[in-house]
């Protein structure tokens, strides 16, 4: 399902020799060129450190429970949540006939703009007494782990949460508001987002404990979501990976 705001403006099968950048990054093959390295670095950790020894996240771990009930070999698993991505961005591009080529500026001011969307969560986060964007690890010391592991943690949450809540949560919600419930384009897009960001919120602290938390999880939810809506899921993904690094390597040792 291709959100409205994602819909090239003109015939992808005569595409223009050269796209703008802001069309760039909401098409399927930049999108997964952009994030291939946050894959590639998700599933060398997990290879070489092995997935029980580094803190995972919820989003990884209902994914992986979902493979379970599937009877999906365990070894595959590692792979099941790059291999989603992977697969619905390029099976997305070869049905829209898009062109190959992506342009070098593209592929650099992806992670960039990431980066500066980041910037507003993470000058907010303090008045929320908020540590973390990504889920609470599920083992304990964290803040003693090797610098590349928090950097290998943050990706994983990065990916993993960015495909449950935007790239399915937003598409199944947007399909129920305007495919059953014939709501215009428009108001189906903002309620999917706002409902998006309502389950991260939720996610985050299901017991609704720190309320003022459960808010900036909202606040947090709602800009990644416009931004996966605007801009693209591969922004929305940078943004959330380059947030959790910051905060996970700067957590103290605790030693």
């Amino acid at each position: 399902m291709t959100l409205p705001s994602q819909q090239p403006s003109h015939d992808v099968r005569a595409p223009s020799p050269s796209c703008p950048y802001p069309e760039a990054t909401r098409r399927p093959w930049p999108m997964l060129l952009a994030i291939l390295p946050l894959i590639l670095l998700d599933v060398f950790g997990l290879i070489t450190r092995g997935s029980g020894d580094v803190p995972s996240n919820r989003a990884y771990e209902q994914l992986h429970a979902f493979m379970g009930f599937l009877d999906i070999p365990p070894v595959f698993m590692v792979f099941a949540g790059g291999a989603i991505i992977i697969i619905v961005l390029f099976t997305w591009h070869l049905f829209k006939n898009q062109p190959w080529s992506v342009k070098p500026n593209v592929l650099v001011g992806i992670p960039l703009e990431g980066a500066l969307w980041a910037i507003p969560l993470l000058l907010i986060a303090p008045l929320f007494t908020v540590s973390v964007l990504a889920a609470a690890p599920t083992a304990s010391g964290l803040e003693s782990l090797p610098m590349m592991d928090r950097v290998l943690v943050s990706i994983s949450a990065g990916l993993y949460e960015e495909l449950l809540f935007r790239m399915v949560g937003i598409a199944l919600l947007h399909a129920l508001f305007v495919d059953l419930c014939r709501m215009r384009n428009l108001d189906g897009t903002l309620l999917a987002i706002l409902g998006s960001a309502i389950a991260f919120a939720w996610y985050h602290d299901p017991s609704l404990d720190a309320p003022a938390a459960a808010f900036f999880y909202l606040l947090a939810g709602l800009e990644l979501g416009i931004l996966f809506v605007v801009r693209g899921f591969a922004i929305a993904v940078w943004t959330h990976v380059l947030y959790n690094t910051v905060i996970f390597t700067t957590m103290s040792s605790g030693t």
